[in-house]
């Protein structure tokens, strides 16, 4: 049986606010990502959080209709923080929430069920508000894909890059990271087989906690891209523009893929089920990859020019 994916809007890029500054949230869109992660759970002392779950109502609020994704993050269970973080969120204009901390298939399918209830005495459409997993223990990367398998509501999880040196993963993995190193490598790609294999089509690329090498950014930008990240986060706003052209597709990738489809499609005009494209014998394979990149383009607004209609075999 081919293996379906989990639909969902794609974003290149997401910044993290601390939930408790509003002016922060507020003026954040002008940053340029995809989508923004209100944060009620490590930016916030305890004795703010009540305040700060106001603060991210307003913002999300005051911004509903803009064209980015409105995320919260919440605090992990038992904590007692939770339910009062959902009743004050989960209202119009919301588009998921992050579990900080999951650490197993039972979180998820908890809270799967109190946002279902929240949407229905709400008026809410059910369902439509997702869930992102954040894997940041040994336990949690471990049963990845038992944990993405326990909700539908799960579009999206990370990290292809493996654990944040200094965070929750790799402390609770025992490794003593730096950010020139890679033995954290392994890890995400472990993370990023478990999260295919659940059908998740969006994986977050490696975070840096380093505000101002921006060399840096790029670099583990681009590592997690080739490791199967197809957005990355970030904690400060310098770092959205890098993000943003890493997982756009480049102008080279773009001509590569329409030229691509327009050879298959004019080999189908002739009749021919095989083409020869730059030394290399096209496949439908290929012509998905292809068609992938140039949807991903249209979908950041890049004009991709002319481009032929080809019927494909189903998977």
């Amino acid at each position: 049986m081919p293996q379906t994916f989990r639909e969902a809007r794609w974003y290149r890029s997401m910044l993290y606010i601390p939930g408790h500054k509003l002016d922060w949230m507020l003026k954040a869109p002008k940053y340029g990502a995809d989508a923004l992660m209100f944060d009620l759970e490590d930016s916030v002392e305890v004795t703010q959080k009540a305040g700060a779950r106001n603060a991210v109502a307003a913002a999300i609020k005051e911004l509903s209709t803009g064209p980015f994704g409105r995320f919260v993050r919440l605090n992990t269970w038992r904590t007692g923080c939770v339910l009062d973080d959902l009743n004050a969120v989960v209202i119009d204009g919301l588009d998921g929430v992050a579990l900080a901390k999951t650490e197993d298939p039972e979180d998820i399918a908890a809270l799967d069920l109190v946002l279902g209830e929240l949407e229905r005495s709400r008026g809410l459409p059910v369902g439509r508000i997702e869930i992102c997993a954040h894997a940041e223990t040994a336990m949690a990367m471990y049963r990845l894909y038992d944990i993405c398998m326990a909700s539908q509501r799960i579009k999206r999880t990370g990290a292809a890059g493996g654990p944040t040196p200094g965070g929750d993963g790799a402390r609770s993995l025992g490794l003593q990271l730096n950010d020139l190193t890679d033995e954290g490598i392994c890890f995400g790609a472990y993370s990023v087989l478990q999260a295919r294999a659940a059908g998740i089509m969006h994986v977050e690329g490696a975070m840096t906690a380093r505000l101002d090498d921006l060399e840096f950014v790029r670099r583990i930008g681009e590592r997690s891209k080739r490791m199967g990240a197809s957005f990355g986060s970030a904690i400060h706003p310098s770092h959205i523009p890098i993000i943003n052209e890493i997982y756009s597709p480049s102008q080279d990738e773009i001509n590569d893929a329409r030229d691509i489809v327009s050879a298959v499609a004019e080999a189908t005009a002739r009749g021919e089920g095989a083409v020869r494209y730059k030394s290399t014998m096209l496949d439908y394979a290929l012509v998905r990859t292809a068609m992938d990149v140039l949807k991903k383009a249209q979908t950041v607004g890049i004009d991709v020019g002319n481009v032929p209609k080809v019927e494909l075999p189903p998977l």
